[in-house]
């Protein structure tokens, strides 16, 4: 198996089923973070985990999964600012980040990197009449 350059950054997915953090894996070489995001076609999330809600806030549960596949069309949301505690949390959960991370450290400034929340794109309806 050919060792190709595969970058790991948090994301923050609101879908259907669920609100879920996860690793986006992407060739640095030849994508970035928000054109896998934003392109229509499949992308791998790894080590995803379910945002479950409690009195202090979320709280990330691993699905017990190592990837899951997501399509572009199926987000409703997503943000790559995550805050700092509940991403501390999620780093405890995952083995390989206490050796070495792939992972770039969450910027200390949340001034340097607003929160980037893509809507769900809807499709026009009006436009289907012929008659």
């Amino acid at each position: 198996m050919q060792n190709q350059p595969i970058a790991k950054n948090p994301v923050l997915l609101q879908l259907p089923t669920g609100l879920y953090l996860g690793l986006v894996c992407y060739n640095p070489l030849y994508e970035n973070l928000k054109f896998v995001l934003e392109k229509r076609d499949f992308f791998e999330m790894e080590w995803p985990a379910l945002m479950v809600s409690q009195e202090k806030g979320f709280f990330p549960m691993l699905l017990g999964l190592p990837y899951i596949t997501i399509q572009r069309c199926q987000i409703l949301w997503y943000t790559t600012h995550i805050p700092s505690d509940i991403l501390k949390q999620y780093q405890a959960f995952i083995p390989f980040l206490s050796e070495k991370s792939a992972v770039p450290p969450p910027s200390p400034s949340p001034k340097s990197s607003p929160p980037k929340i893509i809507p769900f794109p809807t499709k026009e309806k009006g436009k289907k009449d012929d008659s």
